[in-house]
């Protein structure tokens, strides 16, 4: 019951998404179009994810959860740290800065000082990665007892959902303060609270 009133109020989120920030409008500069390019990438990943799991591609969805999470600290990293020295290699594709050290940079930000994208790598980096790579994380979760089938566990799947909402909600809202609205920012903060159950 959990599982199928979380994907509804998912997508139900998903759209009120979209209708807010389908229709802003984005600095014509490297720093804008590129970060808000990664957002969207991001928002598109959390869509999939839970079309994904509303199909039962359990093993498709979690393969995702790296990329999301990716697209996201990318998008805020060129916002708010990247030099004009890095959009010019990241142009060409030779920036050689790894997350970790894109999550350094984001962190030294006041906004972000509580290191909580440092220590979603430390927590979990090594299962994003093993799902994305269809290492042992991932193909462990292809058998049952008797048979080679998708054996994923709910709390997993329900752990998914949940972190694709927020890299969701969070692109969502970096995309409006991105814009320079106003008002756009602590709306879709406000929505988060509520979808989150926060008074």
């Amino acid at each position: 019951m959990e599982f199928t009133k979380l994907l509804k109020e998912s997508e139900s989120l998903i759209n009120w998404l979209d209708d807010h920030i389908g229709d802003l409008e984005i600095k014509a500069e490297d720093r804008f179009v590129l970060a808000a390019n990664c957002l969207e990438i991001a928002r598109e990943h959390h869509k999939s994810i839970i079309l994904l799991v509303s199909y039962a591609f359990y093993g498709s969805a979690l393969a995702l959860i790296r990329s999301i999470f990716e697209a996201y600290v990318r998008g805020v990293w060129m916002h708010r740290c990247a030099t004009d020295k890095d959009f010019e290699l990241f142009k060409k594709n030779r920036l050689k800065k790894k997350i970790p050290k894109i999550v350094s940079d984001i962190e030294k930000a006041n906004e972000f000082e509580t290191k909580i994208f440092s220590n979603i790598i430390a927590k979990s980096g090594d299962v994003m990665n093993s799902y994305t790579h269809s290492e042992y994380s991932q193909i462990i979760r292809r058998n049952t007892a008797t048979t080679i089938e998708p054996s994923y566990d709910e709390g997993d799947v329900l752990e998914t959902i949940n972190f694709s909402n927020a890299i969701g909600i969070l692109s969502a809202l970096q995309t409006a303060i991105l814009s320079g609205h106003e008002q756009l920012p602590m709306t879709i903060f406000n929505k988060a609270k509520v979808f989150m159950g926060e008074p």
